[in-house]
């Protein structure tokens, strides 16, 4: 499931926004002057998406209209409270003096029609807090305590896995939060957000010191996001190596029973072209430390010819798990390697995950990359490796740090990745030097419908 238009009404009180995907094209750059709300319009798709609905209550607009593949149409109507009822509600000692209202569409059909109601998530939020083993750590985002691997969950996680430890007060209200369709319809477009701040990471971690208070278990701190993806890397390594040598056990235990029902006799030249596109492959497996097997190829005898068949069928499945990884790999290197960082290049291995050394080969602390550098390396990796297939990926500000050079290319690598990875992307950002020559991909903000 795609975007295909986003079309915003009376947004800050004053503009109006109608921003169309081109179709057949899986990235568009959001550009403009600093409050017309570029990054705005990126946090509402993320927060629709990921159901924090508090934002579209403290959000200025009228009405947000999203039209989705398959003819699914999102509209968020933000009306005010007839006197009656903001009467009602002053009352009561409340601020919301707005009613927000989602609906679902499929064509002229309405799916659903969700009411949402401020008071109702404050009203959950505390009584899940007081019932449940679980933290709030955002809107929307709850951490659950005691399990040892820090499990975050959103609202309706929560909802659905805790229902039968929740009071009657809470769960016959849930529908009016959320509901079946409009469930299916949010979880339709999974969306990764890739903030202007980049070089920090938040994580969740178990305090060392005792405490008689859950909530004091665990605490929130802000990490290096280069290291910790080097990190990330080293175990993604680590993981996929496990998977190929389990592969590798499970085929060599075969061997014997599918040598003797293996019916193919390779002739010479099918055999040579295998041949030179697996030793290829081994040794660009090699380059990255990802392949030390000292399996040697054999020349083509046509006394041995089913048994090589077999024996380059087993080669090729055994290489096969690094697919995916090797291509990521290759093009997480190439790219910046051809950024000529100065005088230093990548390096990646299963030990360090990835590393920078300089010309004369001493090894570089990753933080003694320039604040550029980091930048670079870290949203390539977002990109690359974090993001998977199918993916609504919002991405603010890419020139942060990055010199001129870096970012004219920044789109020719951005759509290298996308047709990797099949996700969709949407770009906000103040440079020209990003769209570089793809003004066919930009809609400017700069030039708006002023209500």
């Amino acid at each position: 499931m795609k975007i295909n238009l986003i079309t915003i009404e009376n947004l800050f009180d004053i503009f109006h926004y109608e921003i169309a995907v081109k179709p057949n094209e899986n990235v568009l750059i959001i550009t403009g002057p600093n409050g017309y709300g570029k990054t705005t319009i990126l946090n509402i798709i993320f927060n629709l998406f990921n159901r924090n609905f508090l934002f579209f209550q403290k959000l200025v607009f009228e009405k947000i209209t999203l039209v989705l593949d398959e003819n699914i149409k999102i509209i968020i109507i933000k009306t005010v409270k007839d006197d009656q009822k903001r009467l009602f509600d002053e009352n009561r000692e409340s601020d919301n003096k707005h009613t927000i209202n989602f609906l679902f569409y499929q064509g002229e059909v309405v799916l659903e029609n969700l009411n949402y109601v401020l008071e109702l998530e404050n009203t959950i939020g505390r009584i899940i807090e007081n019932y449940l083993p679980i933290r709030r750590i955002a809107p929307n985002t709850w951490i659950e305590l005691g399990t040892g691997n820090n499990n975050i969950l959103n609202t309706d996680d929560v909802l659905i896995e805790f229902a039968d430890q929740l009071p009657d007060e809470v769960t016959k209200n849930i529908s009016r939060i959320t509901s079946k369709k409009a469930n299916e319809i949010l979880n339709s477009i999974q969306v990764h957000l890739i903030k202007e701040q980049r070089l920090f990471k938040k994580t969740i971690v178990q305090k060392h010191e005792r405490s008689f208070l859950r909530e004091d278990k665990t605490q929130t701190v802000m990490v290096d996001a280069i290291q910790t993806y080097a990190d990330d890397l080293k175990q993604l390594i680590r993981d996929i190596s496990q998977k190929s040598f389990i592969q590798t056990q499970e085929l060599d235990s075969s061997y014997p029973k599918r040598l003797t029902n293996e019916n193919n006799i390779l002739q010479q030249n099918e055999y040579e072209k295998k041949f030179n596109a697996l030793k290829d492959k081994q040794q660009r497996l090699t380059h990255f430390g990802l392949y030390e097997s000292k399996q040697e190829f054999l020349n083509y005898n046509k006394n041995d010819a089913k048994a090589l068949s077999v024996y380059l069928k087993d080669f090729e499945q055994k290489l096969s798990v690094f697919d995916e990884l090797l291509e990521k790999l290759e093009l997480f290197s190439n790219i910046l390697n051809e950024r000529r960082f100065t005088f230093k290049s990548i390096k990646i291995n299963r030990s360090k995950g990835f590393y920078f050394e300089t010309v004369k080969g001493k090894e570089l602390e990753l933080g003694q990359l320039s604040s550029g550098e980091q930048h670079e390396v870290v949203l390539l990796y977002e990109l690359i490796f974090n993001v998977k297939p199918d993916v609504l990926v919002l991405i603010d500000e890419p020139e942060i740090s990055l010199h001129v050079s870096w970012q004219k290319e920044f789109l020719s690598d951005l759509l290298k990745i996308v047709k990797i990875q099949k996700i969709q992307v949407l770009v906000a950002t103040h440079s020209p030097s990003i769209i570089n020559d793809r003004w066919d991909l930009v809609y400017n903000l700069e030039a708006p419908k002023i209500k």
